[in-house]
């Protein structure tokens, strides 16, 4: 019998499990934690709540938020970071088994916010595999931002001149309760009566009229505010700024009928107004005279044109006058080489260099891309001024003026004599005594340049050229690398009666310039020194001293270019975007035996910015070393 009741206890001892000491039982597993709102209103320097459930109702963690052990955290969604206008300001148990209200206070420190953030749970338990597990993201906004406008935008829908909808961006000023709206519309428009679409969580008026999302049209030519009264109200101004196209000031020009330019000869009646885009003073539409210009740019497909306008007028802020051009730059990527060219000239002693401004041109009712508005070369008290008795002069291997000669003194790349030509006075003005006048006098300054005595101050070259002007027109070729000078094309120059004869202005410098691509032998030495009569001019020790001394005066102008380079290929940004989808410039190249010009055609806007800038660096240092040399 106590055989019997040993196996019995045994064989309960055997079925019964002993305790492991080390064994111990796990937390339960956390899978997710959610939040039952989307969205949270935190009033100015109040508070708001928000509930966090936990999937499974029995896992312990710690929602002390006063203890640094806290497992509980709010963070800007994406990131690490915490918000800096709001924070958790306790949390605790709610009625529901696995639910904790956890209530958000705003600071103070921002009036309007409206942030995507993230409730964490830290789980840094071994075992889990994760250490933090997360709601998805939902919305904090300040009461303010929730009453004011959050989103504003013109759709192609309800705006059908649009090219496609444009989202303008909300930001604070430094001013409480006051906003900006800005945006910019990448098409031309003819106006900017518009129909909004916004999200207001009160009524939004503007000059006391009730503005209704996607209804309520607006003129945004200029600044519109929007006025928004909050629940406390607090008054919330939203000033809605639209930059039109690109920035830039546009031109619009209708020919009569919507007929086409075709020739250089004939002028053609149309009209021309101007927007100046907040930056200049509005044109009035007016009557003017247009007729194409050029020699090989008039053959590439952006065409250049020459204007006569009605009356003398003010374009862009510049000096009044009749004649204007429009330079189309087909072929240059920077859209920048005339401009530069002509500010390097303006910042050295040039009686006058012609002001320009780059503008986009809108010819009858379509876009044709960035151009540039510049004062056209003319006898006038504000261009070249000279007197009637004076002369204004271009040396051109193309010779097609009606008043032209070739002078056997000096040389030419392309014609060998250097060609003159007399565009002022005017063809149908100048008398045959005039045109003998001026021969005799560039023939007399020809004998002198290359007499025996040229270097004689009272008998030589000097009686007949003025120096300084010589030598900084000079230095301009030089340091833009541009080779006309040599041919020459496009280079003047004046005298006015008693006056010596005066190198310049400056013109036509997209051909080449800032590149080695056209002109490979300017690289790391001077390579006009032999260009017209400069050959004889630098065998003068004083013309050579003065070179020096002009060169060191000027150089300090001349190392600001490349901040202005940087400045204005930001302004032309948006510009160059719409331009290069229209024209390519590299297709310049079939008007020079298949060859690139500039050696930039094919790059990016920017790339080919940059590399302009590094030569114009690089060629700064390369004729600081030789002219000191002279």
């Amino acid at each position: 019998m106590k055989y019997a009741l040993l196996a019995v206890v045994l064989f309960t001892a055997a079925c019964t499990k002993t305790s492991d000491p080390h064994e111990q039982e796990k937390d339960p597993e956390l899978i997710s934690i959610s939040v039952t709102d989307q969205q949270v209103v935190i009033p100015a320097g109040g508070s708001a709540t928000i509930l966090l459930q936990v999937d499974e109702p029995g896992f312990v963690f710690n929602y002390d938020v006063t203890s640094p052990q806290c497992q509980i955290e709010l963070r800007l969604h994406g990131t690490t970071s915490q918000p800096d206008s709001y924070f958790i300001q306790s949390i605790t148990p709610a009625q529901n088994e696995g639910s904790y209200e956890i209530r958000l206070q705003d600071k103070g420190i921002h009036l309007t916010y409206k942030e995507q953030v993230v409730l964490c749970l830290i789980t840094s338990r071994p075992g889990y595999g994760k250490t933090m597990i997360a709601t998805k993201a939902f919305q904090v906004i300040s009461s303010l931002s929730h009453a004011g406008i959050s989103e504003f935008s013109f759709t192609q829908k309800l705006n059908p001149a649009l090219t496609a909808d444009v989202n303008l961006q909300i930001s604070p000023t430094q001013e409480p309760y006051i906003h900006k709206i800005e945006g910019n519309i990448p098409c031309w428009l003819e106006d900017l009566n518009l129909t909004a679409t916004f999200t207001s969580g009160n009524p939004v008026k503007v000059n006391g009229v009730l503005q209704e999302s996607g209804k309520t049209v607006n003129d945004f030519s200029s600044p519109v505010e929007y006025n928004v009264l909050t629940n406390e109200g607090t008054l919330l101004t939203y000033t809605v700024r639209v930059d039109l196209f690109t920035g830039l000031p546009v031109i619009i020009i209708n020919t009569e009928g919507g007929k086409p330019v075709t020739s250089k000869e004939d002028w053609m009646n149309a009209t021309i107004r101007i927007q100046g885009m907040g930056s200049f003073e509005d044109l009035p539409q007016m009557k003017t005279e247009i007729r194409g210009r050029g020699n090989t740019t008039w053959c590439w497909p952006k065409k250049p044109y020459a204007l006569k306008l009605e009356s003398k007028t003010s374009l862009l802020g510049m000096p009044k006058h009749k004649r204007w051009v429009l330079l189309a730059n087909f072929m240059d990527r920077t859209m920048l080489r005339n401009r530069v060219a002509y500010k390097i000239a303006q910042s050295t002693s040039l009686a006058w260099t012609p002001r320009n401004e780059t503008v986009e041109l809108i010819f009858n009712g379509k876009h044709q891309g960035n151009y540039m508005l510049i004062e056209q070369i003319k006898k006038d008290k504000n261009r070249v001024n000279i007197s009637d008795d004076g002369y204004l002069l271009e040396l051109d291997f193309h010779f097609d003026n009606e008043i032209q000669w070739m002078s056997e003194y000096g040389q030419s790349v392309q014609l060998g004599k250097i060609p003159f030509a007399v565009k002022f006075p005017e063809d149908d003005e100048i008398t045959p005594q005039q045109i003998e006048w001026i021969k005799n006098y560039i023939n007399q300054a020809g004998q002198a340049i290359y007499g025996p005595d040229f270097c004689n101050p009272e008998n030589g070259y000097r009686k007949f050229l003025d120096m300084q002007s010589f030598v900084d027109y000079w230095l301009v070729f030089e340091l833009c690398i541009n080779h006309e000078l040599a041919n020459p094309g496009s280079v003047y120059m004046y005298k006015d009666k008693d006056t010596k004869l005066f190198a310049g202005p400056t013109w036509d410098f997209d051909w080449g310039t800032f590149s080695y691509q056209a002109s490979p032998q300017a690289r790391g030495k001077l390579f006009m020194t032999e260009a017209i009569w400069y050959k004889q001019l630098f065998k003068d020790p004083e013309f050579r001293a003065l070179a020096k001394e002009r060169w060191n005066a000027l150089k300090g102008n001349f190392e600001q270019i490349p901040a202005f380079i940087d400045r204005e290929a930001e302004y032309l940004a948006l510009s160059a975007e719409l331009n290069f989808k229209m024209w390519d410039p590299a297709e310049s190249r079939f008007m020079n035996g298949g060859n690139l010009i500039n050696g930039d055609e094919y790059l990016s806007y920017f790339s080919a910015v940059e590399r302009m800038r590094n030569i114009l660096v690089e060629r700064i240092r390369t004729l600081d070393e030789k002219i000191n040399a002279l």
